[in-house]
């Protein structure tokens, strides 16, 4: 009961507010890239420890380390003018002492500006501590939606989505239908040395099983799928989920829709290729059906977070229509 008090208590110090002004920039920057205004010597403290802790942690279900988020420290005189146009700011106010603060569009649009109050390292700490779950999943969820604008940019006009399984996806005009059999399709955009891919498709499961679905029904669901329609280079060779590491497993919801998300790494049984997946298992409540959703990438020896952020974000532009 006093947890559930210290959480409430938190919710209502700590919440989104939206910054009322005239007109403001577009704003700046890369995936998953945050600004950190602060002086070089308390980035260099403990201070600029927790902040790189909890926000620069590993991305969850990458074959290599990669950072969650890309940190970028700005001394507070160079805080001017374009400066202020990131997309994605903490500000550490060493000023005064005050609760968390997050402001939406405060200097541009879209932007989530942080706010760390705090007059000594200690109180700056804890606040930071406090806020860094809640914080981390609004910095997500602004990335999911900044990939989703700039997909829009240039979409693939002919999917066969709508006519095969009744839903839509945004996908960019890069990718093209690789294979199609019954109701699964694959989409894959050619990398400079490998692939992105996206696989959609309308299990054969019972509705009622969705509710118990667990961690080892992903892994043998998604293992019985790959295994007849994403073969690997050599004859007989087929991709698995990667046996030496158990993947993340965790309830979602996808644009609206209850799902299961499951993420880690696959390798082909009979070759040497692997790296990451995303996928997710989606409960149509429109149909009453289960619809299945995989990203994976395959690009060795290269960075891999920015492309399954931009796979997730495919796959979270879901709409589905009702079957006539």
């Amino acid at each position: 009961m006093k947890n559930k008090i210290i959480i409430l208590i938190s919710l209502i110090f700590f919440s989104c507010e939206n910054e009322k002004n005239n007109y403001k920039p577009i704003s700046s920057g890369r995936i998953n890239s945050i600004s950190v205004i602060i002086d070089k010597v308390d980035w260099d403290s403990n201070i600029g420890d927790e902040i790189r802790n909890s926000f620069a942690s590993e991305f969850k279900g990458l074959p290599q380390i990669e950072e969650a988020f890309n940190l970028n420290q700005i001394p507070y005189e160079a805080f001017t003018g374009f400066g202020r146009t990131a997309r994605n700011i903490i500000f550490i106010n060493q000023k005064k002492d005050d609760k968390p603060k997050m402001v939406r569009d405060k200097f541009a649009r879209p932007q989530l500006f942080l706010e760390i109050s705090g007059t000594d390292q200690q109180t700056i700490i804890k606040n930071l501590k406090n806020v860094t779950n809640f914080s981390i999943n609004e910095f997500q969820k602004g990335e999911i939606a900044e990939n989703k604008r700039r997909i829009l940019k240039s979409t693939l006009n002919k999917t066969n989505l709508e006519e095969l399984l009744f839903l839509s996806l945004k996908i960019p005009s890069a990718y093209s239908i690789f294979k199609q059999e019954n109701k699964t399709i694959w989409f894959q955009k050619l990398l400079k040395n490998g692939s992105s891919n996206i696989i959609a498709s309308e299990l054969n499961i019972n509705k009622e099983v969705f509710e118990s679905f667990g961690l080892r029904d992903a892994i043998t669901l998604r293992d019985s799928l790959n295994k007849s329609f994403v073969p690997g280079r050599n004859e007989g060779s087929y991709m698995i989920t990667e046996q030496a590491y158990m993947p993340y497993f965790s309830p979602v919801k996808v644009n609206g829709f209850s799902a299961k998300e499951t993420r880690g790494t696959w390798e082909v049984n009979g070759d040497f290729m692997g790296g990451p997946f995303v996928n997710y298992i989606v409960k149509d409540s429109i149909n009453n059906r289960i619809l299945y959703f995989e990203g994976f990438i395959f690009s060795p020896s290269q960075r891999k977070r920015d492309g399954i952020i931009e796979v997730e974000s495919i796959i979270k532009s879901l709409k589905i229509f009702e079957k006539n």
